[in-house]
Parts: C-alpha cells; structure tokens; sequence
C-alpha cells in the first residue's frame, strides 16, 4: 500500500530535550539527536484500522460488534489494538511504529515543553479523565481539541488514546531506575488517555504495558500512529 505524505509530517533531525525530573522513570533530563522521520498527523482511526482489517484479513478488534465499527466512532482513534496489532498494521501500509525518542521529539519539538502546546495545562486542549467524565463521552473524534498540536504541526498527542511506540519499557541509560513494569518484558506506551489525568498526558509521560495488553473491556486501552523514516 502506499503512503500518502500529505497525512504526515516531516520532523527536521537534530537535537532536542528528552525526559523529565517529576518521575524517575522518566529522568534524566538530557539532549538527543533524533534524524529526521516522517510521522502521522494524526492517531489511527477505527475507519483506517477496520480496512487493513478487511484488507489483510486481519482479526477485528474488542468491543466492535460484528459489522464493524459504526460510523459514529469512524473518525476516532482506534483502541483496543496490540502492539503487535499495530506493527503489523504500519507495516501493511509501508511504515513503521515510531520510536519512543521520535514520538517525544514530534510531541513538545526542541524546548522541553510539558504539553505539545506549551508549559501550562490549558483544560480545553486535551480529552483527558476530568473533562471526559464531565462531558459523559470516551475518545472524541480526532482533531476535535484545536489547541492540542504539537510545535510541528502534529495533532492529538496529549489525551484521547494512548499510543505505542517500538520501544521496550526500560530505564533510560544508567538512571538506575526499578520497576516491575521497567524488566524488558514491556512495551511503551506515549500521551495518555480520556481514562486517566493531565498528568499522564505530558510529552514527557512514559509507562509500560506487555504487548499483547489491549486495554479493559468497553473501558477502552491502546491506539498508535505510524511514522516512516
């Protein structure tokens, strides 16, 4: 399948501030080189996700009723997928996941900021818990928070579904950081969710899930985006 460029934007290589000093597992804070790569715009939707399904005969997902996705969530990002689930799907369509140093670099661009639009938490940007509850909903169609775009140009990387990266869930170089979770066994996931907190929304947010979680029975789990280099 061929990619259409026109959905992606193109990251220019070069440096930028990884990591944050609120939680040791994502310390230290460091600059690192990342060259240039081509990301998704936006997540994945179930429209996109249920045609690969089709396409490839690839298994449907949790929680969709037999005919598919209705049309009432095809603009949303996907969920539910594994991470497996998610490679093979970029690689069907000529991508790859992206790495989580370049899904860092593509959310807060090069001045270390906390959320893709800035230092402060703005309410209104990102479809996180607080606002997810209050409204009654789960994942809101992509593009629905205008303010949540990244210094390039990238939309949806704070909130609505979190998104796996290729990377194993590890500590970062020699921080010497020790959780269950951090072993080797884990995939990491990037951005938060409606289902938990700004916190866990930042930039620099990481945690980790064994890749074949998909998230909890109609409570939603994780969706991606594809990069390319």
């Amino acid at each position: 399948m061929s990619v259409n460029e026109e959905s992606m934007i193109w990251i220019d290589p070069g440096d930028f501030i990884m990591g944050s000093s609120l939680f040791e597992i994502e310390s230290p804070v460091r600059q690192l080189h990342v060259d240039g790569f081509w990301i998704d715009r936006y997540p994945v939707t179930h429209a996109e996700f249920y045609d690969y399904v089709l396409q490839a005969n690839a298994p449907m997902l949790p929680d969709w009723p037999e005919d598919g996705p209705g049309s009432e969530i095809a603009n949303h990002p996907v969920e539910r997928v594994t991470w497996q689930e998610a490679r093979d799907y970029a690689a069907w369509c000529g991508k790859r996941l992206p790495t989580e140093a370049e899904w860092e670099k593509a959310a807060r661009g090069v001045d270390g900021r906390e959320w893709p639009w800035g230092p402060d938490w703005i309410e209104e940007n990102a479809n996180v818990w607080d606002s997810a509850k209050a409204l009654g909903v789960m994942t809101i169609p992509n593009g629905s928070r205008p303010g949540n775009v990244s210094p390039y140009g990238v939309i949806d990387m704070a909130g609505n579904t979190e998104e796996w990266v290729e990377d194993a869930f590890l500590p970062y170089g020699s921080s010497g950081s020790s959780f269950l979770s951090s072993d080797g066994r884990c995939r990491v996931l990037r951005g938060g969710s409606w289902f938990y907190t700004s916190e866990m929304a930042r930039c620099s947010f990481r945690r980790g899930a064994l890749p074949e979680f998909s998230g909890y029975e109609r409570a939603g789990g994780p969706g991606f985006r594809c990069a390319k280099s």
